[in-house]
């Protein structure tokens, strides 16, 4: 089926995108606010994805895909960054939204020490390897650079573990979950060589890495946004 990722690509924003006008949550009314993830946090991944693909850390199975291309990726692979990040902000959105009230002090300084401590074994497991190193690097170093963050991201850690349900959903079949061959190949040797039924245990640093990038500009743009509406509305006093 030469069409099944952009299908799995449609299927993972279709529910975010339609649950977005939930009055609640009015998240189509930050869309504009995650223009700046995709920019700032997309872009560089999207990089990091195509000289990988180039080294061959990892590739696509031309059996699943539509055979269109930017660059060496497969635009299926490019939408990728930018749908696999709208659903999870969305889930975000829906916890800050429902859950306003949770403390969640304890939970994430718990969580955030368990992030560490599984990006260490991922590069010690993965010791060498390419994909290894430098996605458990980067999920350990957003650790502190989110602690210098003046932005509110108590829902961050929470959000992220809710995601991981669709996102091993998806991911398990990009990695070959009930199909005959993957959608995305890896090369063992650059990798820790675990892995969570198809899944490599790297995959879960790289995707913390990439969603919280997002929400953090979501986030920080919106608290900018809000911020610009306030001083108005004080100017505005002012005037009258």
């Amino acid at each position: 089926m030469n069409s099944l990722y952009l299908l799995l690509d449609g299927l993972t924003i279709l529910f975010p995108l339609l649950l977005s006008f939930d009055k609640k949550v009015a998240f189509y009314k930050t869309w504009k606010h995650l223009i700046y993830g995709f920019l700032l946090v997309g872009v560089p991944f999207i990089i990091w994805d195509v000289v990988f693909t180039s080294m061959e850390v990892w590739g696509f199975n031309s059996d699943y895909l539509t055979g269109i291309n930017l660059y060496n990726l497969p635009i299926e692979e490019v939408l990728f960054f930018v749908v696999v990040p709208f659903a999870c902000t969305f889930i975000y959105a829906c916890v800050k939204a429902y859950f306003p009230k949770l403390r969640l002090t304890g939970f994430n300084r718990v969580f955030y020490a368990l992030l560490a401590i599984y990006a260490i074994a991922v590069m010690l497991f993965g010791f060498g390897g390419y994909y290894s190193m430098i996605a458990g690097l980067l999920a350990i170093l957003t650790i502190p650079l989110l602690g210098k963050l003046k932005t509110n991201l108590r829902f961050l850690p929470l959000s992220f573990i809710i995601a991981l349900v669709p996102f091993f959903i998806v991911n398990g079949i990009l990695t070959g979950t009930g199909l005959e061959e993957p959608i995305v190949w890896y090369n063992d040797a650059e990798n820790a060589g675990i892995r969570f039924f198809t899944i490599p245990m790297d995959d879960i640093v790289y995707a913390w890495t990439l969603l919280a990038g997002n929400i953090v500009a979501y986030q920080y743009f919106m608290d900018k946004g809000e911020s610009k509406k306030k001083k108005y509305k004080r100017k505005k006093k002012k005037v009258n």
